[in-house]
């Protein structure tokens, strides 16, 4: 009875099995859970979960540095189970909101810039102050290569499974992005907002999905007829439930595993050069031909052709 409880919590905490990949659901959404349940009986916030990712992050940074190989992993794959964590809580104690998921790239952002900055010192101590420009646009990169497959996950669960409530799962464009900024109630809501905006400008800049068809998209889903909204989430499904898996492979699962990697072999400029700059942006120019194709399918299925061409 108690198991039963707990896997029906565990997957009450996760977006959706289809979002998710496997090294999630064995590892950072295991371990995040066990963390969330034992959070939720201390009354801890999401935020806190974050905050402390946000540390394991840093600190992981400052131990590579130091070539504390072992404790630095250690606390990189930590840093990515509070990260798993921080929204399990917020699923399990409701207290999921648009500021918390801000905070919660920033985050991820802040510990990208001291992991990349502790690969990249190494280097410039032997090569000399040139290698910065490169370790920066490399963090550029993977911020763009991870921000792309979140916006395909979220568009999946609000599309695809229809999760509109608050908006909570909804991309802005651009302009709503900078709306938004205009319409926080406090400081800290506008601070969080406008850090937000650069974050909404890559994944417009690297997704092939036109803002005229998401707004399409977005009004049907809204829409009072719900026969036709569950034939276009149940299509939806259909075309881009394949196209997640390949997605994946430009997103933190795998930076992750080959930042290991470069950091074991001592290679992080070769990672930066092979990877962030010709492999993951080369799965990036692919996958957005065939993603328009099948946004333009899903287009002529479900709209007037007037509407959208």
């Amino acid at each position: 009875m108690i198991t039963s409880k707990l896997l029906n919590e565990f997957k009450l905490s996760i977006k959706s099995p289809d979002t998710e990949e496997k090294i999630d659901l064995v590892f950072y959404r295991f371990f995040g859970f066990l963390i969330a349940k034992f959070a939720h009986i201390l009354k801890m916030t999401p935020t806190q979960l974050t905050l402390l990712g946000l540390f394991s992050g840093v600190a992981s940074a400052a131990l590579y540095l130091n070539d504390n190989f072992i404790f630095a992993t250690f606390l990189f794959l930590l840093s990515g189970i509070f990260d798993s964590s921080d929204g399990q809580l917020a699923r399990i104690s409701k207290q999921s909101t648009k500021l918390g998921i801000i905070l919660d790239g920033i985050c991820d952002s802040l510990v990208t810039i001291a992991i990349y900055a502790a690969g990249i010192y190494p280097w410039f101590q032997t090569t000399g102050w040139w290698v910065w420009p490169i370790g920066y646009l490399g963090a550029i990169l993977h911020s763009n290569q991870c921000a792309v497959l979140d916006f395909y996950h979220r568009e999946y669960l609000y599309f695809g499974y229809g999760k509109t409530e608050n908006d909570t799962y909804w991309n802005p464009e651009v302009d709503e992005a900078h709306k938004n900024v205009n319409n926080s109630e406090n400081k800290k809501e506008r601070i969080l907002n406008s850090l937000r905006v650069t974050w909404i400008k890559q994944q417009r800049m690297t997704s092939s999905r036109p803002k005229s068809w998401r707004l399409l998209m977005r009004k049907l889903i809204h829409s009072a007829d719900s026969v036709k909204k569950e034939k276009f989430m149940q299509r939806y499904r259909e075309l881009n439930k394949p196209m997640l898996p390949y997605w994946r492979l430009i997103g933190v699962n795998m930076h992750t595993i080959i930042i290991i990697g470069a950091f074991y072999f001592h290679l992080f400029g070769v990672y930066i050069v092979l990877f962030d700059f010709l492999l993951f942006n080369f799965i990036i120019f692919i996958m957005r031909k065939i993603q328009y194709q099948k946004d333009r399918l899903l287009m002529q299925e479900f709209f007037d052709e007037k509407s959208w061409i």
